[in-house]
């Protein structure tokens, strides 16, 4: 029988840690840039406009001739999309008010969720490599993703975003310099 431990007296254990006994300090959110959710809200407004103008146009564009009950279900079905997606958009404005992140010496957390909190925590020893990622939008308004990649598969991946721009560039900087350091001590 072969032992994989250096030493063969050496046993296993896995003792019951007591939650109460640990100590812990409380995680203080950093909130991400002050106008992203309105940014959030005008895209979803913008795009809410962009379909109500294709279904007017489908209604009185003059190439063929929609019948008076066609017109009749694209004015209800607007109507409801319209309803449904401004509720979405007013909700995805206040959750993004709650996006917040904290960044420590050992570790990432990304808060988000305005029904369901989620909170999340990365080591910063797991991380394989760090984006900073900005669409056309991002770029007008100077917010950026930070994108954070760590050892695992895809779920392991999280993202930081409405962060101002030269805040994410920091940021990835300072936690790829620190991971070097615990890397080689």
């Amino acid at each position: 029988m072969t032992s994989h431990s250096a030493d063969p007296d050496t046993k296993f254990s896995n003792l019951h840690v007591d939650i109460n006994a640990v100590s812990t300090s409380p995680l203080n959110a950093t909130p991400v840039a002050e106008h992203y959710p309105i940014t959030e809200l005008c895209v979803g407004v913008a795009f809410l406009l962009l379909v109500v103008l294709i279904g007017i146009v489908a209604i009185y564009q003059p190439i063929w001739s929609v019948p008076e009950t066609g017109r009749y279900w694209i004015v209800r079905i607007l109507t409801v999309v319209s309803f449904i997606w401004i509720v979405i958009s007013i909700y995805g404005y206040y959750a993004a008010k709650k996006v917040g992140f904290c960044v420590r010496e050992q570790d990432i957390t990304l808060f988000k969720g305005l029904i369901f909190r989620k909170q999340i925590t990365q080591p910063i020893c797991r991380i394989q490599h760090i984006e900073v990622q900005r669409g056309p939008l991002d770029r007008k308004v100077g917010l950026a993703n930070l994108h954070v990649f760590s050892a695992g598969d895809i779920t392991q991946t999280f993202v930081i975003p409405g962060l101002v721009n030269d805040d994410a560039v920091a940021m990835r900087a300072n936690i790829l310099a620190h991971k070097e350091l615990q890397h080689h001590g």
